[in-house]
């Protein structure tokens, strides 16, 4: 009676695993839902970390039946991650994810905010170097302009000095 017992805390033990891996693979995925959220991006990236994800699920989940049954795959285990991330999803994720995403838009929206309340000085001064730099510009066209007159006027009196002797 005893070995039959412990072959049952055995494989409650393994579900018990199974679901809770389920949950924690519903969260991981929850944080990449938040950041697609939060940071908007096209569908190439999209498909990209939904594959990255399905590749470390298969990971995790080939890790741990290897660890706990010695690679069989069992039923109730995948079964048992499909209720934990069910589960997750209906009772906790449905409900925080649009929170904490309205939460970290709002605190985006903020630093946002005061990064240009900060840099204003720095656009100002930029705006002004580069309207005093037009007019070094402009300046420095009309120099040019000024010497390259002088020039040939002192090259063509030097051509009419050396054309008279």
């Amino acid at each position: 009676m005893n070995t039959v017992s412990q072959s049952i805390l055995k494989e409650l033990d393994f579900f018990a695993v199974s679901f809770l891996l389920g949950i924690l693979l519903m969260f991981v995925y929850d944080i990449l839902r938040i950041f697609r959220q939060v940071a908007r991006h096209g569908s190439a990236w999209m498909a990209l970390e939904d594959l990255s994800y399905w590749i470390m699920v298969a990971f995790v989940s080939f890790s741990m039946l290897y660890l706990k049954n010695d690679g069989l795959i069992r039923g109730f285990a995948i079964g048992g991650i499909a209720l934990g991330m069910f589960l997750y999803n209906q009772l906790i994720s449905r409900h925080t994810v649009p929170h904490i995403v309205r939460v970290l838009k709002k605190i985006l929206h903020m630093a946002g905010r005061l990064c240009h309340f900060l840099l204003t000085p720095f656009r100002k001064l930029k705006k002004k170097a580069k309207t005093g730099a037009c007019a070094v510009s402009t300046k420095e066209k009309k120099l040019r302009k000024y010497v390259k007159k002088r020039l040939k006027k002192i090259i063509n009196e030097v051509k009419i000095g050396l054309s008279k002797k």
